[in-house]
């Protein structure tokens, strides 16, 4: 079975593996300039940028038609974002393999229905994306000439994922649950379900009840409620049909039953991972408002570091959990430490972010190195390779546990609940 990722992770690791792994040749200062155009905001510099590209590293329409295509689908999706749609098609239109074709329109898709504008037309986009992967999908001349057969066949399987799930999710926001169902089913075909993401799941199980099939979505949310992988949205699910199928009483005497086990399990399991006698490393940093923090000052209380970015979706995606526990702890410490935030105007992003997120508060701004602009303080002196990364500091100021990643609300809920509960004893 194939393990699902986000829309946005997928489409990424799809592009950029075709385009930049089939032509090896590219040279690093090419690919710099390519990342330069996703970060232009003027599409017409885009154009000029896509020339002269060509021009200054002789690029060739055969031999390098993949880097030709990445240049030209970076310049549709920069009008696409200023809403000149019909120069957005014209550039589309001049992508010649058809997976690189498929790929940008997907990501047009996703661009719209992220920023929930032109709806519509986001939804002719993505028909259209799926209508040509199903065209091409079994074509073996569709397959770029060096790329390897077996990769190219489970590239395609793939590839169904998130073109059929961003149709789904377009069909469901413009209210069309019962053919979201159909393209969301195709979307989970090669799929074990406790490897699909919880937001996938939620969409399903949502859709399914939509569609009068309360006890298929039942089944399948109680399976996941088990297992400890639900997000907040299918706990909800779950709650509500629990409720209607067996009465409040009842439903809580379930739920409350399911949580227990969960949190027994969670608790022998993170209780392996405890590190033992290590000292947290101090630090001072300052939050929005000026004001200094640090980590001696706060010795007697469990401290819980949040290492996060405002570009990092899983982080982003692991906000919702995190306020949920945070509010359920008032005794512990939360503090979010904003790291990586290359460049200048790092502290107005994250405000920018927290005006409209409401959340999170408890914001630190961790600092690069004098030296080394892209290492950063905190995250340095906790070895943070990867974000998000949480830290749990007990009240003697030990650093009890670390960990990084996100998969579900209800993972990450789980987990910290079992290292609060831990560190909480030492």
């Amino acid at each position: 079975m194939l393990k699902k990722k986000t829309i946005s992770t997928l489409l990424l690791s799809m592009f950029f593996g075709l385009s930049w792994n089939a032509k090896a040749q590219t040279s690093q200062t090419m690919q710099s300039r390519i990342q330069l155009m996703a970060k232009e905001t003027n599409p017409e510099k885009n154009v000029v940028s896509l020339h002269s590209i060509i021009r200054d590293y002789k690029l060739d329409s055969v031999r390098n038609a993949e880097d030709i295509d990445m240049l030209k689908g970076q310049v549709a999706i920069s009008f696409l974002k200023v809403a000149e749609f019909p120069k957005f098609e014209t550039y589309i239109a001049l992508i010649s393999n058809k997976f690189n074709q498929t790929s940008y329109l997907n990501l047009a898709t996703a661009e719209l229905l992220a920023a929930k504008v032109n709806m519509d037309y986001a939804q002719v986009l993505a028909q259209r994306t799926v209508e040509l992967y199903d065209a091409y999908k079994d074509d073996p001349l569709a397959r770029p000439d060096n790329f390897p057969l077996d990769d190219w066949k489970r590239f395609m399987r793939m590839a169904a994922y998130p073109y059929y799930e961003t149709y789904a999710t377009i069909l469901h926001a413009n209210g069309d649950d019962k053919t979201a169902l159909l393209f969301e089913e195709k979307a989970l075909k090669d799929i074990d379900m406790e490897e699909a993401t919880s937001s996938s799941i939620a969409l399903y199980t949502t859709l399914l009840a939509s569609q009068r099939q309360e006890d298929k979505a039942y089944e399948i949310l109680l399976k996941m409620a088990r297992v400890g992988k639900s997000n907040l949205d299918m706990s909800r699910q779950f709650r509500n049909l629990c409720i209607n199928r067996m009465g409040s009483e009842r439903a809580s005497i379930l739920l409350d039953s399911i949580q227990r086990n969960i949190s027994n399990t969670y608790k022998i399991e993170v209780a392996k991972k405890m590190m033992a006698n290590l000292e947290a490393p101090n630090f001072s940093l300052s939050d929005l408002h000026g004001n200094r923090v640090t980590l001696a000052g706060l010795k007697g209380k469990i401290v819980v570091l949040d290492f996060w970015a405002t570009w990092c979706n899983p982080c982003i995606a692991s906000m919702p959990a995190m306020e949920k526990i945070s509010k359920a702890h008032p005794e512990v410490v939360f503090l979010f430490v904003a790291t990586r935030e290359e460049g200048n105007g790092a502290a107005e992003r994250v405000r920018s972010y927290i005006k409209q997120h409401k959340f999170p508060g408890n914001v630190l701004m961790d600092q690069p190195l004098d030296q080394h602009p892209k290492v950063f303080q905190v995250a340095s002196a906790y070895k943070v390779d990867g974000i998000p990364a949480k830290m749990v500091i007990d009240a003697k100021g030990k650093l009890r546990f670390s960990t990084k990643g996100y998969s579900s609300d209800t993972e990450l809920i789980n987990e910290l609940e079992a290292m609060i509960a831990i560190a909480g004893a030492q």
